[in-house]
C-alpha cells in the first residue's frame, strides 16, 4: 500500500523496485561475453563491385551510355607507357586533375584525356556508371568501353554480349 492508502495497480511498480531491477540487469549484462551478443564485433563491408547485379539491395546507380567517347584504363596505360604501378603521380585519385596530368606527360592523347575527364566528372557528381562506345584505338581501354560502330544493326547485341546488361 502507498502512503495515501491506495493499493498499487496490478503491473505497476514503485521506483525502488525498478531501480533494483536495473542494477541487477546491469550486472547480468556486464557478465555476458560481448561476442555472444547480436551485432557485437567489427562489421565487415563487402567491396563494391559495379558489375555485380545479383545483390540483395538493388543499386540506385544509373547506367549512362556515352557514344563517341572513350574510357581509358589509367593503370594499364601507365604500365603500357613503361612506368611502374607505384610511379609518382601528383594526382593519384581519379579525376579531372589526373587526366590533365596524364595528357601533359604524354601517357594519354588529348582526346582520350578529354573523354576520361568528362566521364570521371559525370560519374563523380551524378552517382552514375558511364559506359562508352567509340571506334578509337589510341590507348588501352577499361571494362566499360566498347570498341564498336554504334551505327550498325548489331550494336545492341554487341553491348549485351560485352557488358551483360539489360538494354531496353
Amino acid at each position: 500500500m502507498k502512503k495515501n492508502g491506495r493499493k498499487d495497480a496490478p503491473g505497476s511498480h514503485s521506483t525502488a523496485v525498478v531501480k533494483t531491477r536495473k542494477r541487477k540487469t546491469a550486472n547480468v549484462v556486464s557478465a555476458v561475453d560481448p561476442s555472444l551478443l547480436r551485432g557485437a564485433g567489427k562489421r565487415h563491408r563487402r567491396p563494391f563491385n559495379p558489375h555485380s547485379w545479383n545483390t540483395s539491395i538493388p543499386t540506385t546507380r544509373q547506367n549512362i551510355l556515352c557514344l563517341g567517347m572513350s574510357y581509358p584504363c589509367v593503370e594499364s596505360n601507365i604500365e603500357g607507357f613503361g612506368l611502374r604501378k607505384d610511379a609518382v603521380i601528383e594526382n593519384p585519385e581519379k579525376g579531372v586533375d589526373q587526366a590533365v596530368e596524364l595528357v601533359r606527360r604524354g601517357i594519354l592523347t588529348e582526346m582520350d584525356g578529354r573523354d576520361l575527364a568528362r566521364v570521371l566528372a559525370l560519374e563523380a557528381n551524378n552517382d552514375m556508371l558511364a559506359y562508352t562506345v567509340s571506334m578509337e584505338k589510341g590507348a588501352i581501354y577499361g571494362k566499360r568501353h566498347l570498341e564498336a560502330n554504334f551505327n550498325r544493326t548489331n550494336f545492341i547485341k554487341l553491348m549485351q554480349k560485352e557488358w551483360r546488361l539489360k538494354v531496353f
